[in-house]
């Protein structure tokens, strides 16, 4: 197993500070699948997928640490370092990224080959971004922005408090996908040939779309008796107001869910 471990930036790595540190990593067997694997509990990530063999990995830390632990500067000084530290793992053609500092903040730009299959999951940042990639995409954003363009093969995508913003070039046939958000706007473009299930569902904004979906009955109400806090029984029915529709004949599901925000599914 290869390991690297950043521990941190400092006086010796004062340019570092200014630029990213790079490391390039190679997978152990390229002839195998490939899986990129991120999480970050602060910052932004970004991969793209190149026409290479490796991975290509730009970490810039910077700390964020509040008043009264280190933020601020004595009376005559300036910052010229400290941050997270960074941890990759290359095993078994598997690269993990990891920081697991709540008080330290770093962003990432990675490189891989096109066919890599991603896990990304940031708990606090700024954007998460996929671009170039044909293998499985997994992407969670718990507090930003999510952003996949140019997919060629299956997305789960999921903020909690941003939009979800999704293009494929491609769409697997045997593949169910999902995109949702608390906050903001589902924003999906589909190739104009796609054949799939879709289920929909917007609590408080509207769905629109260019497709033809031939559109089914709403999903039947969720009737259940139980019994209130006296222990007197009730009856409670609860309408999802959840839509569902096929294209083009109808495929693999992929359900569209935002709670405040709309979904928009755009034909290519």
């Amino acid at each position: 197993m290869k390991k690297l471990i950043c521990l941190g930036f400092g006086l010796a790595a004062l340019a570092c500070a200014q630029e990213p540190q790079r490391l390039t990593l190679p997978f152990r067997d390229p002839s195998m699948p490939k899986k990129l694997n991120v999480e970050l509990m602060l910052g932004s990530i970004t991969v793209k997928g190149y026409d290479g063999n490796d991975a290509i990995i730009e970490y810039t830390g910077r700390s964020i640490r509040p008043s009264g632990r280190g933020g601020d500067a004595p009376p005559g000084m300036h910052r010229i370092g400290g941050s997270g530290g960074l941890e990759v793992t290359e095993e078994a053609n598997t690269i993990r990224i990891r920081n697991g500092s709540f008080i330290s903040r770093g962003d990432l730009v990675i490189q891989v080959p096109v066919q890599t299959s991603v896990t990304v999951k940031t708990m606090s940042g700024q954007n998460l971004t996929v671009d170039n990639i044909a293998g499985e995409i997994e992407a969670n954003n718990f507090n930003g922005q999510v952003t996949v363009t140019n997919a060629s093969g299956s997305v789960v995508a999921h903020s909690m408090n941003g939009k979800v913003t999704v293009s494929l070039n491609k769409v697997a046939p045997d593949k169910n996908m999902s995109f949702s958000t608390m906050n903001g706007d589902v924003d999906v473009t589909l190739p104009a040939d796609t054949k799939a299930n879709l289920r929909m569902r917007a609590d408080d904004g509207d769905i629109f779309t260019d497709f033809d979906v031939n559109m089914g009955p709403p999903a039947a109400p969720q009737v259940q008796e139980e019994k209130d806090k006296s222990g007197r029984p009730r009856t409670r029915a609860r309408i999802s107001g959840a839509e569902q529709g096929t294209i083009n004949g109808g495929g693999p599901e992929m359900q569209f869910t935002t709670f405040n925000g709309r979904i928009l599914i755009h034909k290519k």
